[in-house]
């Protein structure tokens, strides 16, 4: 389980990559997730975004010094927030754009590898 540090840094980063990609796509105008932080409500979109940011800085402390288990626990709350601010709507970004798509399975796949880097953290505590 070595390697399991590398795809929760994966995961975190393809996350915030998602959120620069087109969410919504139709006629010809794109619209990103990162084109609602001009909203009046758009400290939700830098919430979700250090969601990711927290999963992929812990997964880059992992690389460097070893995945312990209190980022494993990091990048899990990280994950776990992002898909707690989209509530009810966190599975409709399937039937969305790449960039909701991205963002989907960033989240969903960085639980799954925080949870398995939880059970087998690096240095055994």
């Amino acid at each position: 389980m070595k390697n399991i540090k590398f795809a929760v840094l994966a995961c975190g980063v393809l996350g915030l990559i998602g959120c620069f990609l087109p969410m919504v796509s139709a006629e010809g105008l794109s619209f990103s997730f990162w084109d609602a932080h001009k909203a009046p409500d758009g400290v939700q979109v830098y919430l979700v975004m250090a969601g990711y940011a927290l999963a992929a800085v812990m997964g880059a402390m992992g690389a460097a010094k070893g995945f312990k288990r209190p980022q494993g626990i990091a990048a899990l709350v990280g994950f776990a927030f992002v898909i707690f601010k989209f509530r009810g709507g966190f599975m409709d970004l399937l039937k969305a754009a790449i960039g909701a798509k991205l963002m989907f399975i960033a989240a969903l796949a960085g639980v799954v590898v925080s949870v398995i880097a939880l059970a087998k953290p690096e240095d055994g505590k």
